[in-house]
Formats: C-alpha cells, structure tokens, sequence
C-alpha cells in the first residue's frame, strides 16, 4: 500500500474517532439540567481556551481492533488495549476476527489467500491467527457450503487445525506467540485494512452477501473425473523421481492424457447444446523471481487452452479457462515448477561461491530458457494431439471455447499491462533452462499397473491444536 493511501486511511480513521468524542460530549451535554444562562460550562470553556477533558473510560478490543484496521497508529492504541484484561481482550476479539473473515470471504477472498496475504505483510503469528479465525468459522458454519467440495478444497490446503475449540482459542494464540501478542494482532488489523475485493470464485457461506457476481469453477467436480486422477498419479511421478528424463516424461504423458481429455469433454458439451462459460481459479506466484514463475503458468495455460493474468502487488495469477482445464494447468503448473526449482538447485550447488550460476541473473534467464522449451513441447504435444482423422469435428468446437475465454478476459480485465521478465539476462542460464525443459524425449517411459503417489508434504508449522 502507497504512503498516500496509507495517510488516507489515518485521516479517515482520525476522523472517525474524533467524531465519536463530539458524540460522546454532546450526550453529556444534553444529560445536564438547563439554565436560563446557556451553556454556562462551554462559554466559559471556550472564552478561555479550555478543552474539555477526554473521555478516560476503556475502549472495548472491537473498538481498538476497528481503529487499527482503518488506520490508526499502533502505538496509539497499545495503552489501551493493554488497560484491557488480556482474557477478556481476546474473547472480544473473537468475534470480531471471524467476521472480519466472513467479510473477506463476501469480498471474493479464499481461506488460503487470507492466510497468506497476512503471512506477507503481518507476520507468521498473523497468518496463524487468520488461520484460526478461519478454522473457528469453518466449526460453526451451517447450511449447503459446509459441505461444499470447493470449500472443503480450501480448508484441507489452508492446514486448518483438527480439534478447533468454540471459544479461547485467540488466548491460546497469544500465550504461544513468541513476539509481544498485542503488537501482533494489532498489526494484523492493519494489514487486513489494506484488503481489496476479489472475484467471487467461490460461494458464500450463508448471511453473506457476496460483492461481485459467482464466476468459479463450473459446478461440476473436475477433480473427481478418472482421468485426471491418473494425471495426478503421472506429476506425482514425476516430482518423486530422481531422474530427469523419467520426470519429464511423465509430464509429457500427462500433458497428453489431458489434451485428448480435453477434447472428450469439449465434444460432450457441444452434443448437449450447452453454452458454458469459463470459469477462473488464482494460483499463488511467490518470490523470488515472481515474474519469471508467472511467465511459466502462462506458457502453461496457452498451450492448456487457457488463459492468465499476473497481479504482481498481491501475487497471483489469474488463470481463466474451463473447468477440466483449469484443473490440468493447476497440476501441471505445480509438478513442472517443483521440477524447474530442483533442476536451478542442482545447477547453483553445483557452482562455487561467487559463480555466474548462483547469480540473479543466470536464475531467472534459467526459468526463462526452461518455460521457452517447455511451451516448445507443450506445442508438440498438442500438434500431436490435434492431428487425428475427427480432427474436423473437435477443432471448431475448441475454437468456440478460445472465443468464449477471450471475449471473458476482455469483460473482466479490460486495463492491463505487458512487461518484460525482470532480473536481467544471463545467457548461460537461458541454455542451462532449456536444457532442463529438453531432458527427455515426447515419448512417456512405460507404466507400472499401480502408479506410485508421493507422499504429502509435512507442514513445519507447529499446530496451535
């Protein structure tokens, strides 16, 4: 957020607070016995200089809390809410956090979104806090989206505790958190001021009134289809080989199990005269090298028959495409990044101290090399694909498709901007890339008849519950 916006904010939360001073000395006014004389007390206040003395009683945490996130100075507000009983602060502020997360949740943000978004600009001890906002939401929640399979997505990547209290769990934070609590969560508030509406991708829970109109996914559950559990069983391969060429090749057959998916499912949907719309999902993009990870999802995304759209100040990519689509790019966008950042490990260990391979400039020019050569492939693949004997019967129908999420892109995004990739160029990196991107042939290695899955990642975070 600018300085401007920043000094917008203070203004405004000022205001405010000052207006709640004028409120509370008018009802004191009124409360007083009338005079013939006037207001004896506020002429002779205001003949000689005299300011009223301030309102001294505690403010309540939600007041506290409401001021930081309009922005008001934190060391303004840690007298008072240190005056407060720790207990009592954080039950009141309870409350106020879950409904600060239903708000977020009306203005198109997803759990795991809000959790990071607090962990770039609050800290670790605020996204756990978020974290638990959220899982306190989730435990309370009634009606059709607690049992939504979107939503249930979304709380199983965000890491959500298991055992979620009713109450007290805000001072079970504070006892935990190793910086000074209060200052945590009033900086929390703070950052949360800064939030912006989001596109609504997923449905709000009930009593929320969504912003902006529903345009996730289709309903139909893509990650449900069979196909695409065999694509999930090939990248999970791919990512736990140790060898290369074997990584790549599972990639590639994948890709192409997911192209000719793609086709299948374009052609039932024309059979059944049915004028979809695309659908969108946002993928995170974090740093380093931002710039050159997004150009990869997007190298990606155009040979999955989507689109996408890097917003650099809140990092992540929208990518807009139909629903089976959007699943296969969100796949393989993952399994291709986790292979490219071990293939630049490997290159920069390699290299001593102080060598171009460890520079800023040979990593991000290999990012680049490796999404050219994938993109390069990718094509191939899908060359590959299209060229079949009903290729006159599919092609018109994809084509359709392309012109729906082209014509999406230009009602939803009509201001956007091109960049070049920052961080320089450094052209043995380029080739360094490509040559990981070009480790095997299009050709996929043969299969076993159970494919093997990694195991999930163990998250370092210590769980609050």
């Amino acid at each position: 957020m600018s300085s401007g916006s920043q000094a917008k904010r203070a203004a405004r939360a000022k205001e405010r607070a000052r207006q709640r001073a004028r409120d509370k000395q008018r009802g004191q006014q009124s409360s007083r016995p009338s005079s013939p004389f006037g207001d004896a007390h506020g002429f002779f206040d205001n003949a000689f200089g005299r300011r009223p003395e301030p309102d001294r009683r505690p403010r309540g945490a939600a007041e506290i809390l409401d001021d930081a996130r309009y922005g008001l100075l934190i060391p303004d507000l840690l007298p008072q809410a240190r005056a407060i009983e720790p207990a009592r602060f954080y039950a009141d502020a309870e409350p106020v956090l879950v409904g600060w997360v239903l708000q977020f949740y009306g203005s198109g943000w997803q759990p795991g979104e809000l959790i990071r978004f607090a962990r770039t600009r609050a800290k670790a001890a605020g996204a756990d806090l978020v974290r638990l906002a959220i899982a306190a939401e989730r435990a309370s929640r009634q009606g059709p989206t607690r049992h939504d399979p979107q939503w249930i997505r979304q709380w199983e990547a965000a890491d959500l505790p298991a055992d979620m209290p009713a109450r007290g769990w805000a001072m079970v934070w504070a006892r935990r958190t190793v910086d000074d609590d209060l200052k945590a969560i009033l900086r929390l508030a703070a950052a949360l001021g800064g939030v912006p509406e989001l596109d609504q991708l997923l449905p709000p829970p009930p009593g929320v009134r969504a912003r902006r109109p529903l345009i996730g996914r289709s309903a139909t559950a893509a990650s449900a289809h069979p196909i695409l559990e065999r694509v999930r069983a090939l990248l999970a391969k791919a990512e736990s080989t140790e060898h290369e060429s074997e990584a790549m090749a599972f990639t590639a057959k994948a890709q192409e199990l997911m192209t000719k998916h793609a086709i299948e499912q374009a052609m039932v949907d024309e059979a059944g005269s049915t004028e979809s719309r695309p659908g969108m999902i946002r993928l995170p993009i974090d740093a380093p090298y931002a710039d050159a990870k997004a150009l990869l999802l997007q190298t990606i995304a155009e040979h999955t028959r989507c689109r996408t759209l890097f917003n650099a100040e809140l990092a992540f990519s929208n990518v807009v495409g139909y629903a089976d689509d959007l699943e296969a790019v969100e796949l393989l966008f993952t399994s291709l990044l986790v292979q490219a950042q071990r293939a630049l490990v490997e290159a920069s260990a390699a290299a001593p101290p102080g060598a171009r391979a460890r520079s800023q400039a040979f990593r991000s020019a290999f990012l680049l090399g490796f999404s050219g050569r994938i993109g390069e492939r990718l094509a191939e693949v899908r060359r590959v694909a299209y060229t079949s004997a009903d290729a006159a019967g599919f092609l018109p129908v994809l084509a359709s498709r392309d012109t729906r999420i082209d014509e999406f892109m230009a009602e939803r995004f009509q201001a956007t901007t091109s960049e070049r990739v920052r961080g320089g160029y450094d052209a043995s990196g380029y080739a360094s890339g490509r040559m990981a991107g070009d480790a095997a042939a299009l050709t996929s290695a043969p299969l076993p008849a159970e494919p093997r899955t990694s195991a999930p990642a163990q998250s370092a975070e210590q769980p609050l519950f």
